[in-house]
Formats: C-alpha cells, structure tokens, sequence
C-alpha cells in the first residue's frame, strides 16, 4: 500500500477531519484543575482544538497551539481567532517559562528526533502544579501494521520510535520531575469512514452531520498496537 506523502514537515499530509470527539481521560484532564492557559503542542490540523472550542471548553482561556507546519497553523487559525497560534517546534517553543497550565500533546513525541528534550521543554514552560496530557503508540511484541521505517513495521512511516515498554517514557518523565496521575491502554483502531472520505476529498468538518457520526464509531482494530494516554503532574 501507498504511503502517505510526507512533507518537508517530517509528518504525513493525511488529511486530519474534524469532530466533537475528546478522549475520556482528557475530559476528566479538564475538570480536574482550576487552568486558565492551554497548549496544544503538536496540534496538526487542530482537530482537537475544533472539538473542545466547540464544546465551549476555551472561554475566557488564553489558548495556545503550536506546530511545525505553517499550512497546518494557517488551518488552526480558522478555529477561533482568538487562538494564539505559532508556528514552532515541539522541543523548543517561543513560551515563556511556566506560562502553561495544562499541556496537551497528542501522538506527537513519537515525531521528534529527541523525545528527552521534548519532556524538559514541557516542563520548562509548565507552571508549578500544571498537569500534561499526553497519548503516544504502544506496541507490543506481535503488533503489525502495513507500513515500513527502518526495516521495521510501524503504524506510520514517519513515527521515529513506537514505544515498546513504559520505562522508555515514563522514565524520561520521572527524570524531569513528572508525576504520573493516570496511565492507560486502548487497542488502537482506524474509522473506516475516514479512509472512504479521504478518497472522496469531503470538507474535513464532514463529521458536524450526524449519519456520518454514526458511520465513524466503525473502526478496524490494529492488531498488537495501543493508545497509550498519560496524565503527569509538574512537582
């Protein structure tokens, strides 16, 4: 099968679509802390963003989403003007230190070239206290999936690891000072509808129509690959 392109970016232009959905944990994440600043570190298309603003999760918040793509910041910007949206990389921001309360980064640490650094830069602009929500791969020993990197299978060619075993993580978060709240796996999926859309170029806000909701709850699972969400608090 066909790769997806891969840009100049160092990620795939897959085509994220938008939709109401937030995981469970990042939801009890946002009731669990008085925050007032929010950061989407890594936030592509900001499809996740559109789904919290649209739950009206960002009133009277100062909201931040960073990425390394400019064309994918250009889409974020159409969320909600108020956003404050800069074009950076993950492991070296603009922030300021500790001007963060809750930091969500979303199957991005699996991306960067040093994911040690990216961990310190978290923490550097983190406030005292301030929690991090963050979901990566998990893979287990017989997971497979069709695409190659490094003569490896991977879930996706541009992934520069697939964490294999906890300590690979949350050693790096420890060392940093994290603490660990909540640590869970769900077997990972694909929707089908996604793949079907995608081929059929629909406008990414395809999901606000309920019938096409319901048609995403279908998803293949990928065998031996996992979700894997973590909650850490700054000591």
């Amino acid at each position: 099968m066909t790769s997806p392109k891969v840009g100049a970016d160092g990620y795939s232009r897959r085509i994220q679509f938008y939709s109401e959905d937030v995981p469970q944990l990042l939801l009890e994440t946002l009731g669990a802390s008085d925050w007032v600043s929010y950061l989407d570190l890594g936030c592509g298309d900001g499809s996740l963003l559109y789904a919290l603003n649209e739950q009206g999760y960002f009133k009277g918040k100062s909201v931040y989403a960073i990425d390394s793509s400019e064309a994918r910041i250009n889409l974020v910007r159409n969320i909600n003007k108020e956003l404050t949206c800069l074009v950076g990389d993950a492991c070296k921001t603009q922030l300021d230190d500790g001007s963060i309360d809750l930091l969500v980064t979303t199957q991005v640490i699996e991306h960067v070239a040093d994911d040690g650094k990216m961990v310190r830069e978290m923490r550097r602009i983190l406030s005292p206290g301030g929690r991090v929500y963050l979901s990566t791969v998990f893979k287990k020993r017989y997971a497979w999936y069709f695409y190659r990197c490094n003569n490896k299978w991977t879930l996706d060619p541009t992934h520069l690891r697939e964490y294999t075993q906890e300590d690979q993580l949350l050693e790096i978060l420890k060392a940093n000072e994290f603490e660990i709240i909540a640590n869970q796996k769900t077997l990972d999926g694909r929707p089908i509808a996604d793949a079907i859309l995608r081929r059929l170029r629909v406008p990414r806000n395809i999901y606000k129509h309920r019938s096409f909701k319901l048609l995403r709850a279908l998803r293949v699972p990928i065998p031996g690959y996992y979700q894997w969400e973590l909650v850490c608090r700054k000591r």
